[in-house]
């Protein structure tokens, strides 16, 4: 007969799955979000569903109960996760201002040319040339 836990976890596992993929569908999220999730989806189903792998790795962290092994394993799957997201944020920083760079020169490029005129402006030196 299944566990609480377990069942819950299954429960949990397959939201988790469903939701992923609704979200992928609508496009509401990339390929790397949804592998993300995906990856988890997957882990905590199959965790949940053979609890003797879940023996094996408070077995592998070295503790003694298995609530300090999924609070040590899950500190570090936040932590990851942190980290791909603040790489994601720093990656998604370069481009706006790679857009904005490239948003500013096409207004300044366009501030310089009449659109009846098909030369553009030369622009006229502002400091005065003394004689």
């Amino acid at each position: 007969m299944w566990e609480t836990y377990s069942l819950i976890g299954i429960w949990v596992a397959l939201i988790l799955l469903v939701l992923d993929f609704y979200l992928v569908r609508k496009r509401k999220i990339q390929g790397r979000t949804f592998f993300l999730w995906f990856i988890v989806g997957v882990v905590l189903a199959l965790f949940s569903a053979v609890p003797p792998l879940v023996s094996l790795v408070y077995m592998l962290v070295g503790t003694e109960e298995i609530i300090s092994a999924i609070v040590a394993v899950g500190f570090l799957f936040f932590v990851l996760v942190f980290f791909y997201l603040d790489y994601r944020i720093s990656e998604l920083h370069s481009q706006l201002m790679k857009l904005a760079m490239e948003v500013s020169v096409a207004k300044f490029s366009e501030s310089q040319c009449d659109p009846s005129d098909p030369e553009p402006k030369k622009q006229e030196s502002k400091r005065k040339v003394k004689t």
